[in-house]
């Protein structure tokens, strides 16, 4: 599974918004990644 998955699958029940901003940070996801795992429009 891949990080991507992963933030699809448990944000927002497990993950929370700064974890999935954490893994941008690191470069595990991409902006637009996050972005669309958060439900914003680009």
């Amino acid at each position: 599974m891949t990080v991507l998955e992963m933030a699809r699958k448990y944000y927002p029940r497990l993950w929370s918004r700064e974890r999935v901003e954490a893994l941008v940070q690191a470069g595990r996801l991409s902006q637009d990644e996050a972005r669309e795992v958060l439900g914003e429009k680009a």
